[in-house]
């Protein structure tokens, strides 16, 4: 059996990974948070720090701000071209000019011209076929009366 130690010698058995970026946080500069915790981090830290001022950017909730820049980030921010391919979907170049052809169907099949057909019922079935049937959820005395009523249908039935 080879071990974990013996394959993570071997160098095509090592798994690099990036490190994840740190970012800082917009209400506190001493936290250092992984990107993928950001916004739960600011949930919290917005709680602690009530009073101070900022404001969250129209694009990325994560981009919290003072009130003054907000305008500025607004017209530079790199999610917002994200944003404005979402808002503008009917300009995009992917789009198809126009929608694909509708097939037709022709049917000479009309099921109002065929003639009416009663209808099912399972209970008239049973009764009237040769088919064992149980109570179940009855009173005993009240699976008896239907035992004795199924041996006399059935007897009725098979002679």
């Amino acid at each position: 059996m080879v071990k974990i130690e013996e394959l993570l010698k071997d160098n095509k058995y090592k798994i690099e990974m990036e490190p994840e970026k740190l970012l800082q946080c917009p209400y506190d500069k001493a936290h250092q948070i992984l990107e993928s915790r950001m916004q739960v981090h600011l949930g919290r830290c917005r709680r602690n720090h009530a009073a101070v001022p900022k404001v969250p950017c129209p694009f990325n909730v994560t981009h919290i701000l003072n009130k003054p820049e907000l305008e500025f980030h607004v017209r530079s921010c790199p999610d917002r071209k994200a944003f404005e391919n979402f808002c503008n979907i009917d300009n995009a170049p992917t789009k198809a000019a126009k929608p694909p052809p509708v097939p037709e169907y022709e049917c000479t099949e009309n099921w109002d011209d065929e003639p009416r057909v009663t209808t099912y019922n399972p209970r008239k079935y049973v009764s009237e076929a040769p088919i064992i049937r149980s109570l179940n959820g009855a009173k005993p005395s009240e699976r008896k009366k239907f035992r004795q009523e199924e041996r006399l249908r059935l007897q009725g039935k098979l002679n």
